[in-house]
């Protein structure tokens, strides 16, 4: 056996860079090959398969009533729905009596009286109209 110059022990028959320091470094390599050409050659199954659960969103996998994410969800909507129903109430009240101070509805006994009025006062001759169940639409 000779040493080159990279320090490598060179056993009798191997030459320069091709020299091998121990049989077993041949033994590790060949190991490491075989893994590689048996990874290689295999079809990969784990590409889009998981063993996991598939949850489709952030939801729990079961739900049970006395757990403490039941109860703090009964005690939000207990204490917040009729806060927010008085506050729905009274804005929707609020746009109630906005829309009806714009554009009030008036009962009208005769409703062709009513309309050749309407067009006589605003000065119009064709418009179109939409006669609906109890209201009628006037446009231009």
């Amino acid at each position: 056996a000779r040493v080159c110059h990279t320090g490598a022990i060179l056993l009798p028959g191997t030459q320069g860079a091709r020299a091998r320091a121990s049989p077993a470094s041949d033994m590790l390599l060949g190991r490491l090959a075989a893994v590689g050409r048996r990874v290689a050659t295999q079809p990969t199954r784990f590409a889009g398969v998981r063993n996991a659960a598939q949850v489709a969103s952030p939801k729990p996998l079961s739900f049970r009533m006395d757990g403490l994410m039941a109860q703090c969800l009964v005690a939000a909507v207990i204490y917040f729905v009729p806060q927010d129903a008085v506050f729905l109430t009274g804005l929707f009240y609020k746009w109630h009596t906005d829309a009806t101070s714009i554009a009030p509805k008036k009962r009208q006994s005769d409703a062709e009286a009513a309309l050749d009025d309407f067009k006589a006062k605003k000065g119009l001759g064709d418009v179109k109209v939409e006669k609906g169940r109890s209201t009628w639409y006037v446009s231009m």
